[in-house]
């Protein structure tokens, strides 16, 4: 069912409960009319006879009858009084104390009742002894006037009292609340509306700032890659010995070719395996997890030069420069993260006794390395330097 025909459909109950309330207000209102026309026929009748004290008895009479028709109506209202359920969805709970208290006076009423049943009698009688008393009218039909006008207005104002409570009092309570509870919960329907609004506008802005994000992250990946080329990057054999041909004189270039194949070769196996045991970074684990090995050391230092940018300089020395030194011209195979090429490999030359790689990054690695054409490895957990920041070692 729409929206449009539920509230069709509850307009149309709301007019339906409005006749049914008018139809009861005036069947009630009826028989109260019937009920005080029957009832002051006896009323008005007796005094006319009695032409010396009939005005004296007939005001004595309407206030008897007034009294009684309304302690009896309140009566009535408090036995008619609804009692609201909570257990069902469709039941309204608003304040409840005037329910309570209804609650314990019909049941003291009925306990005070039925405790004095027996005196009732005596009750009565000695009412129309008093009011036969006061009026100064010695006849003993003034009791049964007096007494027949507290019974019979009594009943007359219970049942009505009850009735409209149950069928007129009742409904417009329920009436008025329900609209009280509509107004409230449509109130509840427009600040969720709202909500909901304002979260799917601040979602589309989140996807927003993460595409950004993307966008910024895959240009900061581009831009790294681009300045990270350096000039001694080929991995390829001939072009490594093209470079090493700076030199004038080539001892075994048969035998420095098949080194630089093998530190390659070898160097792409581990790449492999690491991608497989650790995808994150393949390079951990794969070069016998020690910085310093065979009196080589491969070291780092690490500068942020911009918030998520980092220039990392890596070196290889040797331990003991003396008497096992590094041989200029030789060369370094560094390996790095897998995202800094296919194959992400840097040949570099030793010079001044140090082989150094300069490179940007946005987060920590582990950096591998051959030395002495693949008889020395190295490796270096860039997060574990020390003086690196949180973001570095979490990126």
């Amino acid at each position: 069912m729409s929206l449009a025909e539920n509230k069709s459909q509850i307009e149309l109950e709301e007019k339906k409960d409005k006749k049914a309330i008018k139809e009861a207000e005036a069947s009630v209102l009826f028989t109260l009319y019937i009920g005080f026309f029957t009832g002051l026929v006896p009323v008005i009748g007796f005094p006319i006879t009695i032409p010396e004290m009939g005005g004296r008895i007939l005001f004595i009479g309407l206030i008897i009858g007034i009294a009684a028709f309304i302690s009896s109506f309140f009566t009535g209202t408090l036995f008619g009084m609804p009692k609201r359920n909570n257990i069902k969805e469709s039941d309204y709970s608003l304040n409840n104390s005037l329910v309570e208290i209804s609650d314990w006076l019909t049941k003291i009423i009925v306990g005070l009742g039925l405790v004095n049943l027996k005196e009732i009698p005596d009750f009565l009688i000695s009412l129309g002894e008093y009011v036969r008393a006061s009026s100064k009218y010695d006849n003993q039909l003034v009791n049964i006037y007096s007494i027949g006008i507290v019974v019979y207005f009594s009943f007359l104002g219970l049942y009505i009292g009850y009735n409209y409570m149950r069928l007129v009092l009742s409904n417009k309570y329920k009436y008025a609340d329900d609209n009280l509870l509509e107004k409230k919960l449509e109130m509840a329907r427009s600040e969720a509306l709202e909500a909901k609004n304002e979260n799917e506008q601040k979602e589309k802005e989140i996807v927003k700032i993460k595409s950004d994000i993307q966008d910024k992250v895959q240009l900061t990946k581009t831009l790294l890659k681009k300045v990270n080329d350096p000039i001694i990057s080929e991995t390829d054999v001939q072009s490594v010995i093209n470079l090493m041909g700076s030199r004038k004189n080539i001892k075994d270039k048969g035998n420095l070719e098949h080194n630089i194949e093998k530190m390659l070769n070898e160097a792409n196996l581990k790449l492999k395996k690491g991608l497989i045991t650790n995808n994150s970074d393949p390079q951990k684990g794969q070069w016998k997890s020690n910085p310093i090995n065979n009196e080589r050391e491969l070291k780092a230092n690490v500068t942020e030069e911009a918030k998520g940018l980092f220039k990392i300089k890596i070196q290889v020395v040797s331990t003991d420069p003396e008497n096992n030194p590094l041989k200029n011209d030789d060369l370094i195979l560094f390996a790095l993260h897998n995202t800094f090429g296919e194959p992400p490999f840097r040949i570099v030359k030793v010079a001044n006794q140090t082989a150094e790689l300069n490179f940007y990054s946005y987060g920590s690695f582990t950096v591998g390395a051959f030395v002495d054409y693949g008889t020395t490895e190295l490796e270096l957990d860039l997060a574990e330097l020390p003086n690196v920041s949180n973001y570095f070692k979490s990126h």
